[in-house]
């Protein structure tokens, strides 16, 4: 009696074996749930951050001075300022309006941000005030030498929470997703500010707030004077280009742009090699403060230090009202 030969059909010749193929074995299975759990953690933190960040109470709840008054640009309308202060920390920090206001006799408003939310949300401010109000006779903006210099070191707190408080949701996440790490940080941190907050009470900065509106913009930190530099890397030369596309962006018949460059201390490591490089670039000199004028990071001012540097940007205004 002749066998015929066993066929194997196509199907079960090519069928994998178990936990090979399109199946998951039961000790991949594991793995791939903790792969995704690794997604979801930040994510989860991340989505859970966001309105936190959009409280009210966020701005004081993160201890933050600087967040304080970071929707200050965005709720005013129909103040008309003459002239309209804008540019990073060194400014808001350093220029008194009421003190411009007191030597050129024009209304001022300073509506500089921190630099990492000049960087991350652009001028937005700015564009969204000047929509707002009449144009300013006089625009000035000034910045410290690391903005001149477009240094790109700058995903940080204050400017991730203006991203997510005045960008729509899409435009924030889009941004946050190109810097996972840091954005997953700053969840972390805007979630673990709140709950001490809640446990421990915001930090006080009552007296802060009140300088700030008493000088319409300006704040000084609660902060001793240095005595020393604290930032030993030196300053890069400006990127002139950035400058130059600034100014004619925001020139016109209405409006005067000056750009300045912020003061440094004595102590800075390079001040001397780097003023030259400015030239052409800022409207003034780079100016050169004794180091006790600073009082964080060597470059935000003490009150002497702001009453200095506001008489002379009122002086500057003033010379380049005559000189037109």
């Amino acid at each position: 009696m002749v066998h015929e030969p066993t066929v194997i059909p196509p199907a079960a010749a090519a069928a994998p074996e178990a936990g090979q193929g399109g199946t998951i074995s039961g000790r991949q299975l594991p793995h791939r749930i903790y792969a995704l759990l690794l997604l979801l953690i930040p994510a989860f933190f991340l989505l859970a951050s966001i309105p936190i960040v959009r409280s009210a109470a966020f701005p004081v709840a993160s201890g933050d001075p600087f967040l304080l008054n970071a929707d200050y640009p965005y709720g005013l309308k129909h103040v008309d300022c003459a002239i309209v202060i804008y540019g990073d920390s060194s400014a808001i920090t350093g220029i008194d309006p009421t003190i411009i206001e007191r030597i050129t006799g024009l209304k001022t408003c300073n509506i500089a941000q921190a630099r990492s939310a000049l960087e991350i949300a652009g001028m937005h401010a700015l564009d969204l005030y000047l929509q707002n109000n009449a144009a300013p006779r006089y625009l000035l903006l000034q910045f410290t030498p690391e903005t001149l210099a477009r240094d790109r070191d700058f995903f940080w707190p204050e400017g991730l929470t203006l991203l997510v408080r005045h960008k729509s949701l899409p435009v924030a996440l889009a941004m946050m997703m190109s810097h996972p790490v840091k954005s997953y940080e700053f969840s972390i941190w805007a979630i673990k500010m709140r709950l001490q907050a809640l446990l421990d009470g915001p930090v006080d900065f009552s007296a802060t707030e009140q300088t700030f509106k008493a000088k319409r913009g300006l704040l000084l930190l609660p902060k001793p004077a240095q005595t020393s530099c604290v930032n030993q890397r030196a300053v890069a030369p400006p990127v002139s280009s950035w400058t130059r596309q600034v100014r004619a962006e925001y020139s016109s018949g209405r409006t005067r742009v000056i750009i300045n460059v912020g003061p440094v201390p004595d102590c800075t490591v390079n001040a001397a090699a780097i003023a030259p490089t400015l030239a052409g670039v800022t409207d003034n000199t780079l100016p050169i403060y004794p180091v006790d004028l600073f009082c964080d990071l060597d470059r935000h001012l003490t009150p002497r230090g702001s009453e200095r540097l506001s008489r002379e940007i009122g002086e500057q205004i003033m010379a380049n009202a005559a000189g037109r």
